[in-house]
C-alpha cells in the first residue's frame, strides 16, 4: 500500500507553491489560525511544511507528537532545534543555495542607495529643503571600502555585484578561504575600523548573536552605514536605533528584524534607514524551486529514499 502523509503547512499561501501536491499528500486545513489548528490537529501531523521564520522549539514539537519530518523551502534552519529533532528521530530538510542571487540583490541595492544618500535625498525634497537650500555633495563610491561580514554562499553572490560598482572589498569571516583573492581581516572590529560600509550575510548561529553591536557600530563610526540581510537577532537592533538615532553612524538597511514582524512604531524618527519585510531571497523564482526541492524530499521520505537536502 502506497504511504500517505498528512501535511501541515504553517503558512497557508505556501500551498499555492505546489501546484502539482502529489495525490498521496493530505493538507491539514488551517483553521482560523495555525496555533488553533495545532492545538486541535496537532497529532495527526506526519510532515511540516516550514518557511524558517517559526520558532520550532521543543515546547512547539511536543505539540506535534507524532511528527516525522519538517521540510523547510528556506536555506536557513536556524529556528528549528535541531538536538530535539535528533533526539526524537525527525528528519529535517532545507532548500540551500537557490535565493543566494535575490538576497545579494537586495543587500547591494540597500548598500549602495544609502551611500548615494538616497534616504537624505528622498527627505530633502519631501520637507521642500530644496526649495530654500542648496543639495548637499556626496562623495563618490568608487574605490570606497566595503566589508562583508561571512563570505559564504550569499556573501559570494554580494561580491558580483559590488565588483561593477569599483568598491574596495574586504572580508570577514570564522575563517580564512585561501581562494577569496580579497583582503580577509581576522577581526570584526578592525574590519568596521577600515569601511564605510557593512554587509552581514552570515550564518545565524548562537556564535553570531548581536555580533553587529555597539562596539562594532563604534568602530564603523558616523559615517559608515550597515546592511542585514542574515537573520535579525544578529544585529543588536536596539543599539543600531540609538546610534541612528544619535547619528553616530549614517544609515542601515534592513531586511530582517528581531523580532519579526517588525512594529512601524519602532521606526518612527530613525532617520537614514531602508527597511524590507524579510523578502531578500522571497521571488517567485525562486520560491517555486525552493518548493520542488522540498516536495522531492517529501516524496524521497515517503519512499524510503534518501533524502536530497538533508540536514541530517
Amino acid at each position: 500500500m502506497e504511504k500517505t502523509a498528512k501535511i501541515l503547512v504553517m503558512h497557508p499561501e505556501m500551498q499555492t507553491l505546489f501546484p502539482n501536491k502529489p495525490k498521496r499528500w493530505e493538507f491539514i486545513e488551517v483553521l482560523d489560525d495555525i496555533d488553533k489548528t495545532i492545538s486541535e490537529l496537532g497529532a495527526t501531523v506526519d510532515v511540516l511544511l516550514s518557511a524558517s521564520i517559526e520558532k520550532l522549539d521543543k515546547e512547539m514539537l511536543d505539540r506535534l507528537p507524532n511528527l516525522k519530518m519538517i521540510a523547510s523551502i528556506s536555506a536557513g534552519f536556524s529556528n528549528v532545534d535541531l538536538d530535539e529533532c535528533r533526539a526524537r528521530k525527525i528528519s529535517v530538510t532545507n532548500a540551500p543555495g537557490l535565493n543566494s542571487g535575490d538576497v545579494a540583490d537586495v543587500a547591494v541595492t540597500m548598500m549602495t542607495s544609502l551611500l548615494l544618500n538616497f534616504p537624505q535625498n528622498h527627505q530633502y525634497i519631501m520637507t521642500d529643503q530644496w526649495i530654500t537650500k542648496s543639495a548637499f555633495v556626496r562623495h563618490s563610491i568608487r574605490k570606497m571600502p566595503i566589508g562583508i561580514v561571512g563570505l559564504g554562499s550569499i556573501g559570494k553572490e554580494v561580491v558580483k555585484r559590488l565588483e561593477p560598482f569599483g568598491v574596495d572589498i574586504k572580508w570577514w569571516g570564522p575563517r580564512q578561504k585561501p581562494e577569496i583573492p580579497y583582503p580577509y581581516f581576522s577581526s570584526l572590529e578592525e574590519l568596521a575600523k577600515q569601511c564605510r560600509g557593512l554587509i552581514v550575510c552570515c550564518r545565524p548561529d548562537q556564535s553570531t548573536y548581536h555580533l553587529i553591536n555597539e562596539k562594532i557600530l563604534d568602530q564603523l563610526g558616523s559615517d559608515g552605514v550597515v546592511v542585514n540581510v542574515s537573520r535579525g537577532n544578529v544585529v543588536d537592533q536596539k543599539a543600531l536605533i540609538a546610534y541612528l538615532k544619535a547619528q553616530k553612524i549614517a544609515g542601515a538597511g534592513l531586511d530582517v528584524f528581531d523580532p519579526e514582524p517588525t512594529n512601524s512604531s519602532t521606526w518612527t524618527d530613525v532617520p537614514n534607514i531602508i527597511l524590507s519585510p524579510h523578502q531578500g531571497g522571497a521571488t517567485f523564482e525562486t520560491l517555486f524551486a525552493q518548493a520542488q526541492i522540498a516536495q522531492n524530499n517529501i516524496e524521497n521520505y515517503l519512499d524510503g529514499k534518501p533524502l536530497l537536502t538533508s540536514i541530517f
